[in-house]
């Protein structure tokens, strides 16, 4: 009777020691964000616009600004469609993922800004002349080079990224007199412009090798000025303009990992 008791007790105490211990299923994987990958992409990017009067000359430009003819500075944000391809690897320790990622698009944003004043400097040799100033900022290729890395809970990917940017980018001024028939000589710089790019996004997978993938990028191709002179019409006067390059964008894209 006694070994009876004694083996009841320890079948109870087995059973109650199994169930502070919770089922084992097998460890659950984690997912994995190593390898190559490319893709592709499609959003928004919005331009400031902006262009601020740099150095000015000569016997009429500076009373023609003082006087308001020539604004001191343009804001006129515009926005285009972004469209492109991009290329990466990820690297992963443990929840922490970073990689490198390269991308080219075409962004087709365009700001233009139109300034009219009628002449009104007592001693100017044009009175009552309507002075008409156009202003225009103009982006096409853009490429970016980015360090990349972030946090990954499971399938849910955040990140950031920062590196080099080069893009494509016409600055423009005009100064139009239609009273007397005059229209300026081409005021423009355009080129490939280098600068950088820094964002944000978040990436989630669907499936083992495909993810889709939101992202906002703040692009800086670095400021530019447009001098503008006229050696023929006007002899001795300059104004100039620093237009400010950069984007904001926002975009969507897939990515497919091989």
């Amino acid at each position: 009777m006694r070994l009876a008791v004694v083996l009841v007790a320890a079948m109870f105490a087995q059973s109650a020691s199994a169930d502070e211990k919770p089922p084992n299923f097998g460890a659950q994987p984690k997912s994995d964000w190593s390898g190559a990958y490319i893709g592709a992409f499609g959003g928004l990017g919005t331009s400031s616009g902006r262009a601020v009067l740099d150095e000015h000359s000569g016997n009429l430009i500076p009373l023609d600004v003082e006087y308001g003819l020539f604004p001191r500075r343009i804001d006129r944000s515009s926005t285009g469609g972004v469209a492109g391809i991009g290329v990466g690897y990820n690297f992963q320790s443990g929840s922490f993922v970073h990689g490198i990622e390269a991308d080219i698009g075409y962004v087709g944003t365009s700001s233009h800004q139109s300034y009219s004043r009628i002449d009104n400097v007592p001693s100017s040799p044009f009175p009552g002349v309507s002075t008409n100033t156009s202003y225009s900022t103009d982006f096409g290729i853009l490429a970016t080079l980015r360090a990349r890395g972030g946090y990954a809970f499971g399938d849910t990917l955040v990140f950031g990224s920062i590196g080099l940017a080069a893009g494509h980018v016409r600055n423009r001024f005009e100064l139009s007199l239609p009273e007397i028939g005059y229209t300026s000589p081409d005021w423009s710089g355009s080129g490939t412009r280098l600068g950088y790019a820094i964002g944000i996004g978040l990436e989630h997978r669907v499936t083992s090798n495909v993810s889709l993938k939101f992202e906002a990028l703040y692009v800086n191709l670095a400021n530019r000025i447009v001098r503008g002179t006229d050696p023929t019409a006007f002899a001795g006067e300059m104004i100039s303009y620093r237009f400010a390059n950069d984007l904001l964008i926002s975009r969507l894209g897939v990515n497919v990992k091989f």
